[in-house]
């Protein structure tokens, strides 16, 4: 850990912490909905400017490395679930998607975001029926452009989430909760009205869940019934297929690090790449993101005033 710039796919460990020096870069994924005060007062404590990957916004003012992410978490949700559908010992060997003369699996999608794009496709390209809910029909405008055909929407009525829960065999939690906090769309008596055997992955647990229901799972105890709902909310759902994220996040971080280099330092770094500015949570050791402030009832500072002082 002596290196100036520390880059890990996962929020570091207590050992890891303790082996920091001050004025160390710090660049790993913050998965808030797993961390405590305790872990940013240490890293506070340590004078490190820490950069949660996950915030870092690129030239068009959206967030390269949640999209890549979210693309591999959304299609890798519906091949967990096939899985879990046809598992002889949890499932009830239903075949995702089905075949002619069976009439297909049905798949509702929360959110219609990147994950929930990418988790649709995948469904469809099974054969699956596919229901699509967000708050924001802008969103599922665009989704449903950017797919190429028509699916079926709604808005967040609760009677129709309902009505439509009760028929679905995958249930797939995809809200983008960044910024926001956990938002609970799914409530546990709508998980009761599913059908026994159904199944439900949370791919925004790490960001608090959409499903009343979830809990943070490690992949190597990922699965649990609750209700007769076949539960999978693992955090970090994309180091399933590790290689692919892998070369996914080299090829946002890649650029940056070597533009790092070229400043000179953070400090002008950060002053000429506003997108990544965005995602400093802890600068020499002062909290800078209000949220995280908010959320643990910690004082936090404005990192343009900041940059000002240093």
């Amino acid at each position: 850990m002596q290196a100036d710039i520390i880059v890990k796919t996962a929020p570091l460990n207590e050992e890891e912490i303790g082996m920091l020096k001050g004025q160390q870069i710090v660049i790993t994924s913050l998965q808030l909905n797993t961390q405590s005060e305790e872990y940013i007062r240490k890293l506070m404590n340590k004078k490190v400017t820490a950069i949660a990957f996950e915030t870092i916004k690129d030239e068009y003012n959206c967030f390269p490395i949640v999209r890549s992410m979210s693309a591999i978490a959304g299609t890798t949700s519906i091949l967990i679930a096939g899985e879990l559908l046809s598992n002889q010992e949890i499932g009830k060997g239903v075949l995702l998607g089905g075949i002619t003369g069976i009439t297909p699996a049905e798949v509702v999608i929360i959110g219609a975001g990147t994950a929930a794009e990418f988790a649709a496709r995948a469904a469809l390209g099974m054969g699956c029926f596919v229901k699509i809910f967000d708050s924001s029909i802008h969103k599922m405008e665009r989704l449903q452009k950017n797919i190429g055909q028509r699916l079926h929407t709604s808005i967040f009525h609760p009677r129709v989430l309902t009505k439509a829960l009760k028929a679905a065999d995958v249930l797939i939690g995809a809200m983008n909760l960044l910024e926001k906090g956990p938002r609970i769309v799914v409530s546990e008596d709508m998980i009761k009205e599913m059908k026994k055997g159904a199944i439900a992955i949370d791919i925004s647990i790490d960001q608090g869940g959409c499903i009343e229901t979830s809990e943070c799972r490690t992949h190597k105890d990922p699965v649990f019934d609750k209700h007769g709902v076949i539960h999978y909310s693992v955090v970090n759902l994309t180091s399933r297929v590790a290689r692919t994220a892998s070369i996914a996040l080299s090829n946002v971080l890649s650029p940056l690090l070597l533009k790092l280099g070229e400043s000179g330092g953070i400090k002008p770094f950060l002053k000429e790449n506003k997108g990544t500015r965005h995602g400093v949570y802890i600068y020499n050791g002062i909290l800078v993101n209000d949220f995280i402030g908010h959320n643990f009832n910690i004082p936090s500072k404005d990192i343009d005033l900041l940059m000002a002082a240093f």
